[in-house]
């Protein structure tokens, strides 16, 4: 609990730490010393981090009815299903090196805060995130979305559209039979989740659906009135 009687903000658990990327000059490390230029609204303490599940229509009208003030993290895919109308804050993507990501996060460019893991020879996103130098990435676009959440100071991180099943995405019916990422089972993470889950950072994460919410539980007013 802090001087304030607020509660401590999540930013204590980070594991990564952020770096600006020069288009020019992308070989460079640039830390970012204030945290707080990477959250456009200082005092908002809620993030919605939506994905690509095929439940992410629900989930988003769930979750906007419980009419709560938010910041909005989109992940690959998702910034096509979240209504036009939001503003979108920050913009992740895991495979930042494939060209499909690169183009969804050109089109992003001025309109919200890109962030990647891999460094980035294009000139496509803002900021880089790593836990160190020696060690690479190894979890889905969604635990990156997370701990940038934590990382940022967030205290209610909530799920839309990241069931981590093998039940597939909003647009998989439009893929060809032979795209990766028709048939990509993402049971195969639920170990980190699980892991998550168990956690001090547990605490700060909810999910509206599929195995994320089994595990962390859904988000509800008492729970996201509770900053």
């Amino acid at each position: 609990m802090q001087a304030d009687g607020r509660r401590e903000p999540s930013s204590f658990l980070s594991t990564i730490e952020p770096f600006h990327i020069d288009p020019e000059r992308w070989w460079v490390d640039k830390p970012v010393s204030d945290y707080s230029t990477l959250k456009p609204e200082p005092d908002r303490d809620i993030l919605l981090i939506v994905g690509d599940g095929h439940c992410v229509i629900d989930d988003l009208f769930r979750f906007f009815n419980m009419d709560f003030p938010f910041d909005l993290m989109c992940m690959n895919y998702s910034t096509k299903i979240v209504p036009p109308t939001l503003k979108i804050h920050h913009y992740i993507a895991g495979d930042s090196h494939a060209p499909d990501m690169r183009e969804q996060a050109r089109r992003m460019k001025g309109k919200a805060l890109r962030h990647c893991w891999n460094v980035d020879e294009h000139g496509n996103f803002d900021i880089r995130w790593s836990r160190n130098k020696s060690k690479g990435w190894n979890g889905t676009t969604t635990n990156l979305g997370v701990k940038i959440g934590i990382a940022l100071g967030y205290m209610k991180i909530v799920l839309a559209g990241c069931p981590m099943d093998n039940l597939g995405n909003w647009y998989t019916s439009k893929l060809s039979d032979d795209d990766i990422k028709k048939y990509k089972n993402h049971t195969a993470h639920l170990w980190k989740w699980t892991e998550i889950a168990s956690r001090p950072i547990g605490r700060f994460i909810r999910s509206m659906s599929g195995n994320t919410k089994d595990l962390l539980g859904e988000p509800t007013v008492e729970w996201l009135e509770d900053c």
